[in-house]
C-alpha cells in the first residue's frame, strides 16, 4: 500500500521555518503533512470515542502521550490516507532515538530526515517578532530559550541516529523561504526518483482557474442555508456542503463510501484529504457549468482552509452569516419543537455555539488579515439579509 511513497521526517527547532517548507513541499509533490501534535489535539476533541476521551484526560493531568499511543495515531493516519497520497512528511516526531526505531519497525521505514538548522540567536528573534502580533505567551524570551535548550537535548541523538544511517539531509534554513526550498527540492529530487514518483499537480484543476470560490461560515441557526439557496438561484453558483457531501459518499456503496461507514460507525472523525477529495471531485465535475462554488461546512479550522488553498484553489471570498448566540439559539429552540431533532435542545445548543466560535474565530481572523472577509447581519429578516449578500456579491462580479 505504501510503495512508492516516500515517508520524510522533518525537523526544526522552534521559529526554524519548517512549517513553511511545508506547505511548500505539500504544493509541489502533493505530499500530506501529518504534525504528531495535531492527530494528538484532534484526538483529544473526540469526546465520543473511548479512545479521545483517554487522551483528553491524560493531557487535562499534564501527562505526557506514550509512544505507543502517538504511533497508533501516526499508523492510522498513514494507512487511512494511503491510497490518495504521494508521499507523507511526519513532522514533530520522532522526538526521541527509541521513538523513530520503534516507527520504523512497527509502521514503515523513513527515506529521509529533513533538518531545517538555524542559530538560536535568529530563532529566537523570529519568535520574540511573532510575539509582538501573535499573542502567544510562549513567544518572550525566557520561555524561547528553554524552549531551544529542551529542543537541542532531545533532538541531537536524533540527529546523530539517522545520520548514521545516511539519512539525514541537514538543510541551511537561515535564508530566505525560497532559497531554503531551492535545497529542499534537490534533496526530495533524488528521493523522488528513487520511488519513480510522479509529481505533477494535475491539470484539472486549471479547470477552476476562472470559478469564483466562496466559503460560507455561519454558526447553527444563523440562516446560512436559507442565504445558500437564494444565492443559488440569483447567481448560478453550485452549493457543495461537505456533511451533505459526506452522506451522499456513505449511501453510494463504494469502497471510500464503505470505508467512511466504518469510519463514522465507530464515532472516528474523517480525515481531512476525504473531505478535500470530495470537495475537489464535485468542484471539477461542475466547473464547466457553474458560475462559482459555495463552500459550507468548511474549512473549520485554520489548518484545513490553508489545505484547500494549498490542494485546490484559493478562495476568492469568506461570507460569515452573522447572528448573535441569543438569536441562534431561540431560532434552533423553535426548529426543535418540530424537528424531533435530539440536538435542539439548550444545553446541546450552547455547546454547539462554544465549539463553532472557538473552531471559527481564527478562520474569520485569517480571512480578515487577507481582506477577503465579508459580514452580513442576520438578525435581520431574511428579505433583508440577502440585500446584503448582494451587496457583497455583486462587487464580486
Amino acid at each position: 500500500m505504501l510503495k512508492g511513497k516516500p515517508v520524510v521526517f522533518v525537523g526544526g527547532g522552534p521559529g526554524s521555518g519548517k512549517g513553511t517548507q511545508c506547505e511548500k513541499m505539500i504544493e509541489k509533490y502533493g505530499f500530506t503533512h501529518l504534525s504528531a501534535g495535531d492527530l494528538i489535539r484532534a484526538a483529544a476533541q473526540d469526546s465520543t470515542t473511548e479512545k479521545g476521551r483517554y487522551f483528553n484526560e491524560v493531557m487535562s493531568q499534564g501527562k505526557l502521550i506514550s509512544t505507543e499511543d502517538i504511533l497508533g495515531l501516526l499508523k492510522d493516519a498513514i494507512y487511512n490516507r494511503a491510497s490518495k497520497a504521494s508521499g507523507f512528511l511526519i513532522d514533530g516526531f520522532p522526538r526521541r532515538v527509541d521513538q523513530g526505531i520503534q516507527f520504523e519497525k512497527d509502521v514503515v521505514p523513513c527515506d529521509i530526515f529533513i533538518y531545517f538548522d538555524v542559530p538560536d540567536n535568529i530563532m529566537i528573534e523570529r519568535l520574540v517578532k511573532r510575539g509582538e502580533t501573535s499573542g502567544r505567551i510562549d513567544d518572550n524570551r525566557e520561555t524561547i530559550t528553554k524552549r531551544l535548550t529542551t529542543f537541542h537535548e532531545e533532538t541531537t541523538p536524533v540527529l546523530t541516529h539517522y545520520k548514521d544511517q545516511k539519512k539525514l539531509v541537514t538543510i541551511d534554513a537561515n535564508r530566505k523561504p525560497d532559497e531554503v526550498f531551492t535545497d529542499v527540492s534537490q534533496a526530495l529530487k533524488q528521493l523522488m526518483g528513487q520511488h519513480e514518483v510522479v509529481i505533477e499537480r494535475k491539470p484539472e484543476l486549471d479547470k477552476l482557474k476562472n470559478s469564483k470560490i466562496i466559503f460560507v461560515v455561519g454558526g447553527p441557526g444563523s440562516g446560512k442555508g436559507t442565504q445558500c439557496e437564494r444565492i443559488v438561484q440569483k447567481y448560478g453558483y453550485t452549493h457543495l456542503s461537505t456533511g451533505d457531501l459526506l452522506r451522499e459518499a456513505v449511501q453510494s456503496k463504494t469502497e471510500r463510501g464503505e470505508q467512511l461507514n466504518a469510519l463514522m460507525k465507530e464515532g472516528k472523525l474523517v480525515p481531512m484529504e476525504v473531505v478535500l477529495d470530495l470537495l475537489k471531485e464535485n468542484m471539477i465535475k461542475n466547473a464547466d457549468k457553474s458560475k462559482g462554488f459555495l463552500i459550507d461546512g468548511y474549512p473549520r479550522e485554520v489548518p484545513q482552509a490553508q489545505k484547500f488553498e494549498e490542494l485546490i484553489a484559493p478562495c476568492n471570498l469568506v461570507l460569515y452569516v452573522k447572528a448573535g448566540d441569543d438569536t441562534m439559539t431561540k431560532r434552533l429552540l423553535h426548529r426543535g419543537q418540530t424537528s424531533g431533532r435530539v440536538d435542539d435542545n439548550e444545553a446541546t445548543i450552547k455547546n454547539r455555539l462554544t465549539t463553532f466560535h472557538n473552531q471559527t474565530l481564527p478562520v474569520l481572523d485569517l480571512y480578515e488579515k487577507q481582506g477577503k472577509l465579508a459580514e452580513v447581519n442576520s438578525e435581520l429578516a431574511p428579505d433583508e439579509v440577502f440585500n446584503e449578500v448582494r451587496a457583497v456579491l455583486d462587487k464580486l462580479a
